[in-house]
């Protein structure tokens, strides 16, 4: 009976850290492409998808966090591509703020 319920519990964990993992649920596809083209058009960059991904997770998410959030996932981004740690921490906060704007606009 103890193992089953240990089996239980980390069962439901898994079925937690799987929805925690998928940020994106709930956001269309399509908006990860258009914001590509939009920051394209506007500023002139390219950026990739995985770093569009956090920046339509930033426009369009409710909650109070979310530009917070998507920085350090960006930040996250550039550290795994070979960044330090202040390099990509500055780089993700402009490209966030070039994409959105600030948070007193």
């Amino acid at each position: 009976m103890n193992e089953s319920r240990m089996s239980d519990q980390s069962n439901i964990n898994r079925l937690i850290e799987k929805a925690r993992s998928n940020t994106l649920r709930d956001i269309p596809v399509v908006l990860v492409p258009v914001w590509q083209i939009k920051i394209r058009e506007r500023f002139g960059i390219n950026i990739d998808r995985e770093i569009a991904e956090y920046i339509v997770l930033a426009v369009h998410e409710n909650g109070t966090w979310k530009r917070q959030r998507a920085v350090r996932k960006i930040e996250k981004i550039l550290i795994e591509r070979g960044n330090e740690m202040p390099v990509a921490k500055r780089l993700a906060k402009n490209i966030l703020e070039m994409a959105i704007g600030n948070p007193q606009e």
